[in-house]
């Protein structure tokens, strides 16, 4: 490997000190009965944010950035769930809209502004990408799970990225590059720690350092140094400190101008944070709270201020006063010429995407009937779709048909419909189809993959 001179190293760290100015990060620290999460949220100016008490068997509405930001949008939900889990999480852009946060079963999940790039398939079922985490938080209790259902639920909205771990000490990092989901998990997440960077490229720059596979001397109290490269070594060194200390110094480790800086102790279940606004740590006890439906949300402001020490005591009932009051904070700091609705219609379009007015318990059995869109090498395929779908001793069996002759009475194999998506798989003349949809407005819309094709399939039926 070619030498670096001390003046070029400092000069090549300063540049990436200033390219990590403000750069989001999360990561989490596993060893020998001690588990902890950290995030930095990293912008330059303060940020609101209300921590919420999320409760299980809450049926919730799905929403796009699209239809939030649609002038003539309607209260049509992308699709409906009922939350299995309760969450503790904290919310800039109002509830149900989570920058990040952690379920009573241990599932983590943070957002990070990353190089991101959605997918734009239609028919594919969709979240606005701050309510998607929310979705994670409320269905599902281990990485493996999240990372399972990637292909069920697109997403839209900007450039996020996501870092999820679990109770269990698993840890991914998914990234969506032209479209398509990009996971690192177990041997190819050797350091769970993730920032606004690619992974694969974070995780070279610091194998360049010693103890990481390179020859750059790494000593965590130079200042010249990368932060992320500092807090990689404090998590590969940790040795039996006090878990919430050692996770704050490395939270300072990665940037000393985080917005918010938050510690969730999982074993403990315990919750701790400090904003650059109200520099004092304040905690909570995430078990003292009851996730049942019975009783109302609960809520506190982090930028509450001269409060230190346990706060659990502090939270109080949810009011859609103090979530617009939230939203239209927010609106003012993110909203600009590119939205196609006003920042006062947009706050009031965030309020108002946790209720679930206009969602119905859909009925999945009987005919639908509608047309379905086959990849081709041309143009796609329209052909007149049919599915029928019926139960029986609680278990759900169906059958397609389509008038391409492709499909004939063909069997559904793993039908489910589990938090508000529709999925099954069919196989027929060496060809294997694997679906996923939602439900809306008396219509089943979806996408497929088909075994030997790059491009997706797509379908519209409706129940006759």
């Amino acid at each position: 490997m070619r030498k670096i001179t001390s003046a070029a190293l400092i000069l090549l760290t300063t540049i990436l000190i200033s390219l990590q100015s403000f750069a989001c990060s999360s990561f989490m620290l596993n060893s020998e009965g001690t588990q902890i999460y950290g995030h930095n949220l990293n912008m330059n100016k303060h940020i609101p944010g209300l921590i919420f008490i999320n409760k299980r068997d809450v049926q919730k509405s799905g929403k796009t950035w699209a239809q939030i930001t649609n002038p003539d949008a309607g209260d049509t939900s992308s699709f409906c769930w009922t939350s299995k889990y309760g969450s503790v999480t904290f919310n800039s852009f109002g509830r149900d809209l989570p920058d990040g946060g952690m379920n009573e079963e241990g599932l983590f999940i943070w957002e990070m502004t990353g190089v991101s790039s959605f997918d734009e398939e239609e028919n594919r079922p969709r979240l606005f990408m701050a309510q998607w985490m929310q979705y994670q938080l409320d269905n599902f209790k281990s990485v493996e799970e999240v990372l399972n259902g990637l292909s069920a639920v697109g997403l839209d909205g900007w450039n996020w990225h996501f870092f999820v771990a679990d109770k269990a000490g698993n840890a991914a990092s998914i990234e969506y590059i032209s479209g398509k989901a990009v996971v690192n998990t177990k041997d190819n997440m050797p350091i769970s720690l993730m920032g606004n960077g690619r992974y694969s490229e974070d995780l070279a720059l610091i194998k360049e350092f010693e103890g990481f596979g390179g020859s750059i001397p790494l000593d965590v109290e130079n200042p010249h140094l990368p932060g992320f490269v500092k807090a990689a070594k404090m998590i590969e060194g940790y040795a039996g400190q006090d878990a919430v200390e050692y996770g704050f110094d490395v939270l300072k480790k990665l940037s000393r101008k985080a917005v918010w800086s938050v510690i969730f102790d999982v074993n403990n279940e315990m919750v701790y944070f400090k904003t650059a606004l109200r520099k004092e740590v304040k905690s909570f006890s995430i078990k003292s709270f009851d996730f049942s439906a019975a009783g109302p949300v609960k809520i506190f402001d982090i930028q509450t201020p001269e409060i230190v020490g346990n706060i659990t005591a502090m939270f109080k009932d949810f009011s859609d006063e103090e979530n617009l009051e939230l939203t239209q904070k927010i609106c003012e700091i993110i909203h600009d010429e590119e939205v196609a609705v006003t920042k006062e219609i947009l706050a009031e379009r965030f309020a108002n995407v946790y209720k679930a007015d206009n969602c119905f318990t859909p009925n999945i059995e009987g005919e639908w009937l509608g047309y379905a869109m086959y990849p081709t090498t041309g143009e796609p395929a329209k052909v007149d779709w049919k599915i029928s779908i019926k139960k029986t001793d609680e278990k759900l069996t169906g059958k397609v048909t389509d008038s391409a002759g492709l499909l004939k009475d063909t069997e559904m194999h793993n039908l489910a419909f589990e938090n508000g998506i529709v999925s099954f798989s069919v196989c027929t003349r060496g060809y294997l189809f694997k679906i996923s949809a939602s439900i809306s407005d008396n219509q089943i819309k979806g996408i497929f993959d088909i075994s030997n094709e790059s491009r997706k399939g797509s379908f519209n039926l409706t129940h006759n």
